[in-house]
C-alpha cells in the first residue's frame, strides 16, 4: 500500500499541489466570482472536468497505473512516453472548444454601445501579459534544445551526445526539433482556438442587464485565459522536466591502471533549477485547471454579484 502512495504521488504530485492551490484560491476569493447555474457553467465544468480527467489519466499512465482501463491500452504507454510533452495542448483546445457552449445566453433584446469590442474588451491586460510571456518562455526554451539536439540513427532530431575523453562519446534524447516542431504547430492552434473563442464572447450586443452581462463576459474571458494559461504551462512544465531528465547524463570510459574519468551535460549544473521549475509550471497550470472549474460549481449561498470579475 505504501508503495502504492509513493508511485501515485510521484505520479500525480503536481495535480495534487494544483489542487490544494486552486483550493485555497477558491476559498479565499473564487467565492465571490462564481459564474451562475446555467448553461454556461454547465459547459465550463464539462471542459475542465475532461481536461483534468483525460490529464491525470495521461499521468498515471504514464508511470504504469490506470485506474480504467481503456481499449488498446497496452499502446497508450508508448503513446504518452513519444507525445506526452504536446497532450496538455491538444486537451487545452479541446477544453476551449467545449468553453463555447452555449455561444451567448437567451436573454433580452441587446442595446447599441459606441465602444468598439474585440476579443481582448472583456479582459485584464495582466492575463493576457502572463499568456505572452509563457509562450516566450516557450519559445526560448524550445530552440535552444532544439539548437542542441541533432539526428539520431533514424535520421530524428532527437539525440543528444556529449564528447569525451580518447575520443569517446556517449548520448541521450532530448527535446529536439522531432518533438518540438509539432508541438510549436499545436501551440498556434491552441492561440487561434483561444482567440476565436474570446471573439465570440464578446460579438454580441451588450444586453440590457449590463452589469451582469459585461460580468458573465468577463469571467468567461477569465476562463478561457486559465484554461490557455494552464496548458501551456503544462506544456513547458513537460519541456522542463524533460530537460532536467537529460541533464542527468553521465558517462566514462576505464583509463586502465589510471582508474577511471566520467562527464557529464554542459547544464547538469542546472538540473536541481529545471526539475524546480518544471514541477511548478505543471503545478500552476493544475492550479488554473482547477480553479476553472471550482469557478463553475454551484455554491450555497449565492453573493448578489456573482458574476462580477474582483479578481
Amino acid at each position: 500500500m505504501s508503495t502504492l502512495v509513493i508511485v501515485l504521488w510521484y505520479g500525480l504530485r503536481t495535480a495534487i499541489i494544483g489542487l490544494a492551490v486552486a483550493l485555497v484560491w477558491w476559498v479565499a476569493r473564487g467565492r465571490t466570482c462564481q459564474l451562475p447555474r446555467g448553461a454556461v457553467s454547465t459547459a465550463t465544468i464539462i471542459a475542465a472536468a475532461i481536461a483534468l480527467a483525460t490529464m491525470i489519466y495521461l499521468l498515471t499512465a504514464g508511470i504504469g497505473f490506470s485506474i480504467v482501463q481503456l481499449p488498446f491500452a497496452d499502446q497508450i504507454p508508448y503513446w504518452v512516453f513519444e507525445r506526452r510533452i504536446s497532450w496538455p495542448l491538444v486537451i487545452g483546445i479541446i477544453a476551449i472548444a467545449s468553453l463555447l457552449f452555449p455561444f451567448h445566453a437567451h436573454t433580452t433584446r441587446g442595446q447599441a454601445t459606441l465602444t468598439r469590442r474585440t476579443p481582448f474588451s472583456f479582459g485584464r491586460r495582466w492575463w493576457f501579459a502572463g499568456v505572452t510571456s509563457i509562450i516566450g518562455a516557450i519559445v526560448t526554451v524550445t530552440v535552444l534544445a532544439g539548437l542542441a539536439s541533432e539526428p539520431d540513427f533514424e535520421g530524428l532530431w532527437r539525440a543528444y551526445t556529449v564528447d569525451g575523453a580518447n575520443g569517446s562519446s556517449f548520448g541521450t534524447t532530448i527535446y529536439g526539433w522531432y518533438y518540438s516542431l509539432p508541438a510549436l504547430a499545436l501551440i498556434a492552434a491552441l492561440i487561434v482556438a483561444a482567440l476565436i473563442a474570446l471573439w465570440l464572447i464578446a460579438r454580441p450586443p451588450i444586453h440590457t442587464e449590463h452589469v451582469r452581462d459585461v460580468g458573465m463576459r468577463e469571467l468567461r474571458t477569465r476562463n478561457v485565459l486559465a484554461i490557455t494559461s494552464g496548458a501551456l504551462l503544462l506544456h513547458l512544465g513537460m519541456i522542463l522536466n524533460s530537460l532536467a531528465s537529460t541533464a542527468q547524463l553521465r558517462g566514462g570510459i576505464s583509463l586502465g591502471s589510471s582508474g577511471a574519468a566520467s562527464w557529464g551535460t554542459p547544464f547538469a549544473a542546472i538540473h536541481p533549477g529545471l526539475v524546480f521549475a518544471g514541477l511548478s509550471c505543471m503545478a500552476l497550470g493544475f492550479a488554473l485547471w482547477f480553479g476553472v472549474l471550482l469557478s463553475a460549481l454551484p455554491v450555497r449561498r449565492a453573493h448578489s454579484r456573482a458574476t462580477m470579475v474582483q479578481s
